[in-house]
């Protein structure tokens, strides 16, 4: 079976993930993409941690998650994809992994972001990468937990930021 979600979540693995959207979507594997976690085994330890025993956790490299998804080496599991910001999605992509669709959790503040919803925070990297991904054609939503109503983050950056230059259309 293909990856059930892809998920930009700057906490990565918490609550929300493990109990709303592991438990409904019954995820067995869990893949953090991320590089600087893969050389922290702290990180990596309290990751372990929190992800429930019955749950595969698999932490990889960009291009390793990338050979891995080109090589449907997850097809046989019930797989989410974790990583930090809408960068590394467009890294994920760049490297030859094929995403179709990303939910957008928590974005969390920061200097120099600016709010578009209630936890998705975004600076000018964020908007240029959701920007690149709306081109690709890659489906975007905002939801924090899978009951809530899906928002449009297309439309949010449009009407705070103005129209991409490029032309990307809405969603």
């Amino acid at each position: 079976m293909p990856i059930l979600l892809t998920r930009i979540d700057d906490r990565l693995i918490h609550g929300q993930v493990v109990v709303g959207w592991a438990q409904e979507l019954k995820i067995n594997h869990i893949i953090v993409v991320n590089d600087e976690i893969v050389k922290n085994d702290m990180q990596k330890f309290l990751f372990r941690m929190a992800t429930p025993n019955d749950i595969n956790l698999s932490i990889l490299t960009t291009d390793e998650a990338a050979k891995k998804i080109a090589g449907r080496e997850f097809d046989n599991d019930l797989a989410m994809i974790l990583v930090k910001s809408p960068s590394d999605i467009c890294a994920l992509i760049a490297a030859g992994g094929r995403i179709s669709e990303v939910n957008i959790g928590g974005m969390h503040f920061e200097n120099e972001k600016t709010q578009l919803f209630d936890a998705v925070f975004v600076d000018d990297k964020d908007v240029e990468a959701f920007r690149e991904l709306n081109r690709l054609k890659v489906g975007l939503e905002v939801r924090m937990v899978p009951t809530d109503t899906k928002k449009n983050i297309v439309k949010a950056i449009e009407e705070k930021f103005g129209k991409s230059p490029e032309g990307g259309q809405e969603k």
